[in-house]
């Protein structure tokens, strides 16, 4: 199995610095949405084509982590993943993924 480059685009480094101050402040099992995410970035560096095809982008997918509630929203090619963002599974609408990496 090829492990591919992953990188993440100003967008998503914003969403993770979010998300993570917010477990921070409320929640007693603070590690969870960071030890979450480091699991699934290295679930889809090798094996992207395991998440869900986001429809509303084309060639976008996602992966749901589920004990945090939120998606990763990415694509990918034969060389890298790019994390477009880290988004909240509740929220009624998607994020915005107009940026580069």
């Amino acid at each position: 199995m090829k492990r591919r480059r992953v990188q993440f685009t100003a967008t998503a480094r914003r969403h993770v610095l979010r998300e993570r101050d917010w477990w921070v402040t409320n929640r007693q099992h603070v590690d969870a949405f960071t030890s979450d995410l480091d699991r699934a970035i290295n679930l889809i560096a090798t094996l992207p084509g395991v998440s869900s095809s986001y429809t509303r982008v084309p060639g976008m997918r996602r992966v749901f982590l589920e004990r945090v509630g939120v998606h990763i929203y990415f694509t990918f090619d034969d060389e890298s993943v790019i994390v477009r963002a880290i988004w909240g599974a509740r929220r009624r609408r998607g994020p915005r993924l107009a940026d580069a990496p």
